[in-house]
């Protein structure tokens, strides 16, 4: 069922003169100025985000019973991968 008192809404039309972007003109730029700006900017701002991170990431593979008794390992210690890898690691080398 269509309502026939309803009545079109009053949108303005953009193609008119006086709705145009022309007040919206680039900046000039003046040669140097810009760099110069730009790398002030860079020099005293840093992004942690890109920095390089201090972790790494390691993928093993190998059978699912090894991997499952590591991880099991891990949980009844209730400590991280990397943290038992390292006291493993630590035990075949000899130190304590």
């Amino acid at each position: 069922m269509i309502d026939q008192d309803r009545t079109a809404l009053n949108i303005p039309d953009f193609e008119e003169p006086a709705d145009t972007l022309d007040d919206f003109a680039p900046r000039q730029r003046d040669g140097q100025g810009d760099k110069t700006a730009a790398r002030a900017i860079d020099a005293v701002s840093s992004f942690p985000s890109r920095e390089a991170s201090p972790d790494g990431q390691l993928n093993l593979k190998g059978p699912r019973p090894i991997l499952e008794r590591f991880k099991a390992m891990c949980k009844a210690d209730r400590r991280a991968y990397y943290d038992m890898l390292e006291i493993l690691m630590d035990s075949y080398e000899g130190r304590q």
